[in-house]
């Protein structure tokens, strides 16, 4: 039990060390401009639409399509432009556009431009941004959006009258919430999919994340320590992802990346030279969670919140942040804590080499975001 638990262990930490190709949720924003036509903005990433990658996996080098992905990664700006036209041109074809009575609405959307980024780094993912438009000649009260499950989510966004209306994130192959224009508040997520996507942000998606809660696991698992660390991390991700959320604080993520990284590799040090929790070590974790709350801050920033949808939906997703990461102490606590928390192979074999292996990672993802 001991070496199957230690080597599924190794073999996730050894698969970090490469760049986690995550494929981030197309963004759709849409508008009905004041010349009554229907214009959509994708800020996406093309090559991950046109093999179909979707969003299944947390690393698109798990996917099947991973050749044929790396492959148009691997082409320039302008190329890539030109291969991708008459895939974009029939992109609109495979976007579900639904009236309020169920109704396919037949909106014959024109390519108007398409952009592909230059980006120097083949390791991270390019951003490509469409924009389509097409005159409505039908009286819309309220729309409903959906795409193919290969395309993976999105989310969407829909601006009338200079005003937004709906933010909504919408999981690949489903269809969203009927987006009602005459409602006087704007549309967004449910409280329960807001948990949803809390948790989500950990678990898959949240590697540097699981990584840093492992990290402060295995400082101590006596559950004061672990309350006070994780309640610590949690107040200060609570401030930091309100105030970037409302705009009172924008860093680059080329700053928080890299710092983030960094918080990975100083806690996961620390716990080769200590064995009990302090108040420098409370602090140290407060501090390093104003950085991870920052981070959190790009999804809710994305979906775009209304001020009345602000506190509940910052709650629920915080609560399934929360969640996902007690899901990570439990599953430590299952595989190893449990077993092996009180003997003598604890230190030898779980707690010095897992912190080293992650303070290595941390280090290098620091590095490679700099870089």
């Amino acid at each position: 039990m001991l070496r199957m638990t230690l080597a599924a262990l190794a073999a996730l930490l050894v698969t970090t060390l490469s760049q986690a190709h995550e494929i981030t949720p197309t963004i759709i924003n849409a508008e009905i401009t004041a010349d009554n036509s229907f214009r959509i903005q994708l800020d996406t990433n093309i090559e991950a639409l046109m093999v179909g990658v979707g969003s299944t996996h947390e690393d698109t080098d798990d996917s099947p399509l991973a050749q044929e992905y790396n492959a148009l990664r691997s082409i320039p700006a302008s190329e890539l432009e030109s291969q991708a036209r008459s895939f974009a041109e029939k992109l609109p074809e495979q976007l579900g556009l639904i009236g309020p009575s169920g109704e396919t609405l037949d909106f014959d959307l024109k390519l108007l431009s398409i952009s592909v980024s230059e980006n120097a780094d083949p390791e991270i993912a390019r951003e490509s941004v469409l924009v389509y438009s097409t005159p409505i000649t039908q009286k819309l009260t309220g729309l409903a959006v959906s795409w193919p499950e290969p395309l993976g989510n999105f989310i969407f966004r829909l601006t009338s009258g200079g005003e937004l209306r709906a933010g909504l994130y919408v999981m690949a192959g489903e269809q969203s919430d009927l987006i009602e224009f005459e409602a006087t508040q704007v549309q967004s997520q449910g409280f329960a999919e807001y948990i949803v996507i809390g948790f989500e942000h950990i678990i898959p998606l949240g590697l540097d994340h699981i990584l840093f809660v492992v990290g402060i696991y295995l400082l101590s698992q006596a559950w004061r320590a672990l309350l006070w660390q994780v309640s610590a991390f949690t107040l200060a991700h609570t401030i930091t992802l309100a105030l970037a959320t409302l705009g009172f604080v924008s860093v680059s993520p080329a700053i928080v990346e890299p710092l983030i990284a960094l918080s990975i590799a100083y806690v996961a040090i620390e716990n080769l030279f200590h064995q009990r929790l302090n108040r420098g070590r409370i602090a140290l974790i407060f501090g390093f969670g104003l950085l991870h709350g920052l981070g959190f801050a790009g999804v809710l920033g994305e979906i775009g919140l209304s001020d009345e949808a602000f506190i509940p939906s910052l709650i629920a997703f915080n609560i399934g942040v929360e969640l996902g990461q007690l899901a990570v102490l439990a599953l430590m606590t299952l595989l190893l804590g449990f077993w092996l928390g009180n003997s003598k192979h604890w230190e030898r074999w779980v707690r010095i080499p897992l912190s080293l292996a992650i303070g290595l990672i941390g280090v290098y993802w620091f590095f490679e975001r700099i870089l």
